[in-house]
């Protein structure tokens, strides 16, 4: 009996640790989908940098519009029109894009990444302008977090140096910077597209011509960072053509949220812990918990047995009461006659004839229990 119990115990401790293990390592959504023999898009992150300013609506929002250009314009509005020109070109790709932010709002470095990492990104593309103490530092620059991102920042810059060289900004190559995403678990790249410090490039960067090709540069250098893109989207469309009519696994929406805290959370594992505790632990102990429910059944139906003798003892009283509130038709009249004659004998002495209306009446079915 000790050894079942015992084995029940190993048991019950490895469980969390094989679900932990099968939260971690488990087959993701997109390799769910994958097993249905349907190609899944690849994943990427776009991320606007900066954001946010106060509305009545509200109030308490960080405001956080970067640099301001020499022309007026906010690194702010210019991130996110780049930002969303790239997810479009991207999607048109059909890339399942992922964006930070998608409206003038405030999201810390923290939660930026905890977005990429909770949708399982592939690759991270932050876009952002740059400001300078001179205005003659001038140009868009690639940048890089970590040293395995090297090659990435490398490839966006040179396919950003073919795309908007012709429109007059120069592209200064790849730095290191970027520490908001230096624990990122993917390539990830910081595309400073110009400084609004310098009169060029703010200029430049006010035009639809180019913010559009910006966008074009860095989505040929993502390409060209991992040709599967191109293959992924080649597959998908070949698949969809020999399954018409079949639901191949779709893209993202165009405006994607993530709760604080999601991804891989221990509050259900917890739950799912003591809940399985309290079943072996009722095992364990199974003959002191069933004495313990014999007991509360027999208390639960001796209360409700006194509730209801109780009840019935209520109704045989109510009884009672309404049977000696009368007397019976006959000698309620006949004391209604006897008052009558006194009174007509001696007006002037009046004879006073109380008759006893709420007399007790006595009956055999008092105590016939209900």
């Amino acid at each position: 009996m000790r050894h079942h119990r015992a084995r029940f115990l190993h048991i019950l401790a490895i469980a969390p640790v094989a679900a932990i293990f099968a939260g971690v390592l488990g087959p993701t959504p997109h390799a769910l989908a994958a097993s249905a023999n349907a190609p899944v898009p690849i994943v990427v992150t776009v991320d606007p940098g900066h954001g946010g300013e106060p509305t009545p609506a509200n109030p308490g929002m960080h405001f956080d519009p970067g640099a301001i250009g020499t022309n007026g314009i906010l690194e702010k509005d210019v991130d996110l029109d780049v930002g969303k020109r790239l997810a479009a070109l991207l999607r048109a790709d059909l890339v399942d894009v992922v964006m930070t932010r998608t409206g003038d709002s405030f999201v810390t470095d923290a939660r930026r990444e905890q977005i990429s990492i909770a949708h399982h990104a592939a690759l991270l593309l932050s876009v952002q302008a740059s400001s300078s103490t001179s205005a003659k530092t001038s140009g868009a620059m690639v940048r890089y977090a970590t040293a395995s991102s090297v090659k990435f920042a490398q490839t966006v810059s040179d396919a950003l140096g073919a795309q908007i060289t012709d429109d007059g900004m120069p592209v200064g190559g790849v730095s290191s910077g970027g520490t908001a995403w230096a624990h990122n678990p993917v390539p990830a790249a910081i595309v400073d597209i110009g400084y609004l410090s310098n009169p060029t490039d703010a200029a430049l960067l006010a035009t639809a011509t180019l913010r559009e090709d910006l966008a074009v540069g860095v989505r040929d250098g993502i390409e060209a960072y991992m040709p599967a893109v191109v293959a992924r989207r080649d597959a998908i469309l070949a698949w969809r053509n020999a399954h018409p009519g079949a639901v191949s696994p779709a893209l993202a929406p165009a405006s994607v949220t993530v709760q604080e805290g999601q991804g891989f959370r221990f509050a259900p594992l917890i739950e799912w812990f003591l809940g399985i505790a309290l079943v072996g632990l009722i095992l364990l102990w199974r003959d002191q918990v069933a004495r313990v429910l014999v007991v509360l059944g027999a208390v639960v139906v001796r209360l409700f047995g006194s509730v209801g003798w109780l009840r019935r003892a209520a109704v045989r009283r109510r009884r009672r009461k309404l049977r000696g509130r009368t007397l019976p038709m006959s000698e309620a009249m006949g004391a209604r006659t006897w008052e009558l004659r006194a009174t007509s004998m001696a007006e002037s002495e009046p004879i006073q004839v109380v008759a006893d209306a709420r007399r007790r009446v006595a009956s055999v079915y008092d105590d016939i229990p209900l």
